[in-house]
């Protein structure tokens, strides 16, 4: 009897290459290499995401699969959504080395879309549980509802603070300020007249916002600030965007001046879309950037008797006879789904944040977003996740409001500001998959994003040469661009080192996604072929020829930012169409966070007592676009009008 043969031994996977791709902030490709037994070779492809939202990490990210030798790898820090589409694509791509059927589930964006109306019923008023009596009701703790309850209670009253996140919620640091302490410090008094900045906002918002909101809020934004940073004493402030500071500082946070000094070729007065050079930015080693002072500000309401109910959903305004609102029921996700009413004496204060993640809200007031398939941050989570898992912006306020007759803002403004590829928004030359160039270069990312979604397939090239470092000195100091360059030897010790607008020319060395030595070769790697490739090198042709003449006939780009495409080697970075942060549109309100009745048909705009607004769900700010001028608007405003807000509803006005 013989000896049987062995059966061949099976591997894990059946050797060969294979590829996924899932949606992040755009389409994240992931193709691996087997052999019988290993993972042997990752490629991550970014090149569709968005700038400080995963487009630089993938190196990074395929280097964590290989040496983890699997899909279940950490997120990358500040990149969540990048990381699990990352994630999803590479467990595609394994188990298709190991035969299995792969399906990756699409992102949903907000809530189930109902064909119809976005408002839906007003739900029944419940059986409540509870019934706690105070005299001011803040629904939201992000940063505009953190400041309505701190001047709420510095005003005596009672107040109790709703949220339905586990915790309070804000990100980022950045602020417009005009005036003030901290720009006299700074030397920034008056170097920006209050008129013309109201004057810019309204335009770019096609005057359908309110100019007495704008006005206010420029005249004395200051005052709330300086009050908001009054809460955290051991902020350090910085008299440069990037002054030296020690991690310790870093850790426990710090505040810059943004774009100051100034670059020496700037100059705002010069600019048909200007960035005025009066913002300023927190910063810390926090994930939630400017958390601890949003942080302070809470204590601080707390410390007066300000109560916190946190896990808690909105689900329905109460009104008297006379229409006056007189509280809130909230359901308690975290104890039993029980139901809480709060009486609130003096008034309920929406800030609820916006609409972002709820698409029935989205194809109504924004349907371009939609339509369009805009990568929508809100839905994504990037807003934060309610203690049930699911986004927060999903217009809880703008629904509570119109059930009881608010009237909600006509035109919202979805905030689509382009921040660019892996130089920024830096105005080189841009020609779309025809080949042709479509714009003046030098215009601001919302504006830039508005030109993209004209284009084919909504898809653009930025184009430079190797003289790019002598040619940034002279470009705009706008929101997302780069406009200085950081000496090669500088020491990179400094926590306050990295600011969007400065780069070392050693940093960028790998910032593009295209690279040759010819242009022809480059417009091989850009896909040109016929009448796209004659288009290509015709374009550049008349570039180049416009260039040298200082006068841009066909678009109008500033002289002092039009730099031939001359010397080799040649770059490219692709474009698509943004990522959506949030969209602002809410109840329409006043300079006193009053809301108003009416609907679209019937627009009676009569106060409602005992219901006011502050932040996102804040109506009359913006409208039709959210405006590019002055970076940090959007926070200066949450915290002015939560400010506003507080105190008027404490006080009756």
């Amino acid at each position: 009897m013989g000896i049987p043969a062995l059966a061949e031994e099976k591997g894990l996977y059946t050797p060969g290459t294979y590829s996924a791709t899932a949606t992040g902030m755009g389409d994240v490709t992931v193709t691996m290499t087997f052999d019988a037994n290993a993972i042997t070779n990752v490629v991550v492809d970014t090149s569709k995401e968005t700038t400080g939202f995963g487009l630089e990490k993938g190196g990074e990210f395929a280097e964590r699969i290989l040496a983890a030798q699997s899909a279940e790898i950490d997120a990358v820090s500040g990149v969540t959504v990048t990381s699990q589409a990352v994630i999803d694509a590479a467990k595609a791509c394994i188990a298709q080395a190991k035969g299995e059927t792969v399906e990756i589930a699409p992102v949903v964006e907000g809530a189930a879309a109902d064909e119809g109306d976005w408002l839906g019923e007003e739900p029944e008023t419940p059986a409540v549980d509870q019934v706690i009596d105070v005299d001011v009701v803040v629904v939201g703790a992000g940063l505009s509802g953190v400041c309505a309850a701190r001047a709420a209670a510095e005003e005596g009253a009672r107040v109790a603070v709703i949220e339905k996140c586990a915790s309070f919620n804000c990100r980022s640091g950045e602020y417009a300020v005009l005036n003030g302490p901290l720009n006299e410090r700074w030397g920034r008094t008056n170097i920006v007249d209050t008129d013309v900045v109201v004057n810019r906002l309204m335009r770019e918002c096609t005057y359908r916002n309110k100019r007495a909101i704008i006005k206010r809020w420029a005249d004395h934004a200051w005052e709330a600030i300086d009050w908001f940073i009054g809460a955290y004493p051991e902020l350090t402030i910085c008299d440069s965007t990037r002054q030296a500071v020690t991690q310790e500082q870093f850790d426990k946070g710090i505040l810059v001046p943004l774009a100051w000094p100034q670059p020496e070729h700037y100059d705002y007065r010069n600019e048909e879309f200007p960035t005025f050079p009066s913002s300023m930015e927190f910063r810390s080693s926090r994930k939630d950037q400017q958390g601890f002072v949003v942080e302070a500000n809470l204590n601080k309401a707390v410390e007066l008797g300000a109560q916190t109910f946190f896990g808690c959903f909105a689900t329905k305004l109460l009104k008297d006879d006379a229409g006056r609102v007189t509280g809130i029921i909230v359901r308690d996700a975290q104890n039993g789904n029980r139901y809480i009413q709060f009486n609130a004496a003096k008034g309920v204060i929406l800030a609820t944040g916006d609409n972002g993640a709820d698409e029935r809200i989205m194809k109504h007031f924004a349907p371009e977003i939609v339509e369009k398939k805009i990568t929508n941050l809100g839905a994504l989570g990037m807003m934060g996740m309610d203690v049930e898992g699911k986004p927060c912006p999903t217009g809880d306020g703008l629904r509570m409001g119109a059930w009881i007759g608010a009237k909600v803002q006509d035109f919202h403004a979805p905030m689509t500001h382009h921040m660019g590829g892996g130089m920024g928004v830096t105005p080189f030359l841009q020609l779309n998959k025809h080949g042709k160039r479509f714009m003046n270069e030098s215009i601001p990312g919302q504006q830039l994003e508005n030109q993209i979604e004209l284009q084919p397939d909504q898809t653009s090239f930025q184009i430079y040469d190797s003289k790019w470092p002598e040619q940034i000195p002279y470009m705009p100091a706008n929101h997302g661009g780069l406009c200085y360059i950081i000496p090669e030897d500088e020491d990179e010790s400094n926590p306050n080192f990295t600011d969007r607008q400065y780069t070392k020319v050693s940093a960028k060395a790998n910032a593009y996604n295209f690279k040759a030595d010819t242009l022809d070769e480059l417009f091989a790697q850009l896909g040109y072929t016929g009448e796209a490739l004659e288009n290509a090198r015709a374009s550049v042709e008349r570039y180049n020829q416009l260039c040298r003449e200082g006068y841009d006939a066909d678009f109008g780009k500033d002289a002092s930012r039009m730099f031939p495409l001359e010397n080799g080697p040649f770059y490219a970075c692709t474009w698509s169409t943004t990522a959506m942060l949030v969209c602002v549109g809410g109840l329409e309100s006043d300079e006193n966070c009053h809301t108003f009745t009416g609907t679209a048909e019937n627009p009676t705009r009569d106060q409602i007592p005992g219901l006011y607004v502050c932040g996102n769900v804040q109506g009359s700010r913006y409208a039709v676009e959210y405006p590019i001028c002055f970076r940090g608007i959007s926070h200066s405003l949450c915290v002015y009008y939560g400010y506003i807000a507080g105190k008027n509803c404490a006080q009756g006005v």
